[in-house]
């Protein structure tokens, strides 16, 4: 799933559902366990870990993080985009570290999840970081959780992209970016999961920055 994210970086992408202190990040998919990992997802993310999930799962790996019961409610093009056409929250520090990424245009969206009935319900805890235009609904958002962060994506990523060659650079800038987000907030390194190498599997793909990815 290399070709999803751009980074200075080089990892070894892994399947595998549990992430260890060797974890760039864990990439989530749709077709992952999500069920009785919470305990241990959660330690990842306390210990600089960074998750991000995909298309239709972020609210069930909310509720099993956090013991919430919110439900799924779909919305956008299916242009396989991480990066939204709208930027919410453009002074968070989140955007300010990304140096300016082009949104991609309405047209070349995303379609999963609408995450803002989890910013509304969860009180400013968690931050809404970019919208579907022209319909406005929420297709990336964030936690802060200890050391790490957990990337709410409702986002197609591990489709074949059908967008353009720019919208397509934009989505890897960023996601690379957010792979690396908990380390370069804490000099720690953290692991990703692969969604490709996932679906077959668990549906879960990690990524090594110590420099491996987890399959």
């Amino acid at each position: 799933m290399s070709d999803v994210y751009t980074s200075p970086n080089s990892y070894n992408e892994i399947t595998g559902c549990t992430p260890d202190s060797n974890t760039e990040a864990l990439l989530i998919t749709r077709n992952a366990t999500i069920a009785g990992n919470g305990a241990q997802w959660l330690s990842y993310l306390n210990n600089g870990g960074v998750i991000i999930t995909e298309y239709n799962n972020p609210e069930p790996v909310y509720n099993e993080l956090y013991g919430t019961s919110y439900t799924n409610d779909s919305a956008g093009d299916c242009r396989d985009m991480i990066m939204p056409s709208t930027i919410v929250n453009a002074s968070d520090p989140f955007w300010v570290a990304t140096g300016g990424i082009t949104p991609v245009p309405d047209s070349e969206d995303s379609c999963g999840s609408d995450l803002a009935d989890i910013v509304a319900g969860e009180g400013g805890t968690v931050i809404a970081l970019g919208e579907r235009t022209p319909e406005g609904t929420t297709s990336l958002a964030y936690r802060s959780q200890g050391l790490g962060v957990l990337f709410l994506t409702g986002a197609d990523w591990q489709d074949s992209s059908t967008a353009s060659a720019g919208a397509e650079a934009s989505s890897a800038q960023l996601f690379g970016h957010m792979i690396a987000y908990s380390s370069a907030a804490t000099s720690n390194a953290i692991p990703v999961l692969p969604a490709w190498a996932m679906v077959p599997l668990l549906g879960l793909i990690g990524l090594g920055a110590r420099k491996h990815l987890k399959k």
